[in-house]
């Protein structure tokens, strides 16, 4: 087992031969608020006292390599020279998706994204593998920290062009405001932790599918909380997102719907519903954006 990590270390620190970058990396805090002691308030944990001896293994299993091609990994700067982690998605040729709680962390350094990996960090086995660093980001205007309202953002590239091929695509956005998806399966991937008893990302894209449930189902499971604008999966069989799945994208039919917000601090495994910020709420939101966007880098080209 330690020559196989031995291995493993190697090959990232290839890719990486910035050692510096490769510690930042290899020791990058998974993005999920739970945990954040300002967000206690809202994750009450009492209730699943009675609940952590019978949990069992989850985290979902290893995705088919590159059959996820529209999945990224974000690497945050954040405070005292630290480095978050978090999912997003490729929904343009200059744009991503992801949580707003992944980037106002930021300590305003240059975002690093990973496209085509299936590893993370990247190995020299990630063939499909395109770096990218940007400053360029947009919280929704409306997204509140206290009450985790709103949790969604976009990422834009600086100059650079996101060209499709087979390790690198983009994933349509669902656009119908009156389709709720009840009872439809959905897939959701990531490098969040494995389950309650990991502390570090995971070294393979991972997904699970689970089937969404209606709102009012999760806005009592959260007290509340969740709104309109939300949505949310069963957590059967504990199947759910964990810590540094933040951000990445819920997936039906081929088209994202979601883009994971939070869950319980209890854990991954108590089999309670993962929250998703709602895609069709926020579709004008961010087709506006990313034309304006788009237009803008045409005039700093000419």
């Amino acid at each position: 087992m330690s020559s196989l990590w031995l291995l493993a270390v190697l090959a990232i620190k290839a890719v990486f031969a910035n050692n510096e970058q490769f510690e930042l990396y290899k020791n990058a805090k998974p993005g999920h608020m739970e945990l954040d002691p300002k967000y206690g308030h809202i994750f009450d944990t009492e209730f699943f006292q009675n609940c952590q001896d019978n949990r069992i293994a989850g985290g979902g299993w290893e995705s088919e390599p590159n059959s996820r091609p529209y999945q990224v990994g974000i690497y945050v700067p954040t405070a005292n020279s630290g480095v978050s982690f978090c999912g997003g998605s490729i929904i343009g040729p200059q744009a991503f998706l992801t949580a707003a709680h992944c980037l106002d962390i930021s300590n305003g350094d240059p975002i690093t994204i990973h496209l085509g990996a299936h590893h993370m960090p990247p190995t020299s086995a990630d063939e499909g593998l395109r770096t990218l660093t940007t400053s360029h980001f947009l919280l929704h205007p409306e997204w509140n920290a206290a009450t985790i309202q709103n949790d969604i953002a976009i990422i834009f590239t600086n100059l650079d062009y996101i060209v499709q091929n087979e390790y690198i695509q983009y994933i349509p956005l669902a656009s119908n405001p009156s389709e709720s998806y009840l009872g439809k399966e959905a897939v959701v991937s990531g490098w969040g932790l494995q389950g309650d008893d990991h502390s570090a990302i995971s070294p393979v894209l991972r997904e699970v599918k689970s089937t969404i449930i209606s709102n009012l189902a999760c806005r009592m499971a959260y007290m509340g909380q969740v709104q309109r604008h939300h949505i949310c999966l069963s957590g059967e069989e504990r199947r759910s997102t964990c810590r540094g799945d933040s951000g990445g994208p819920l997936v039906v039919d081929g088209e994202q719907v979601g883009v994971v917000s939070f869950g319980t601090s209890a854990g991954c495994e108590v089999g309670w519903p993962p929250a998703f910020a709602r895609v069709t709420t926020y579709i004008d939101w961010i087709n506006q954006n990313v034309e304006f966007f788009r237009k803008h880098q045409r005039i700093m080209e000419q």
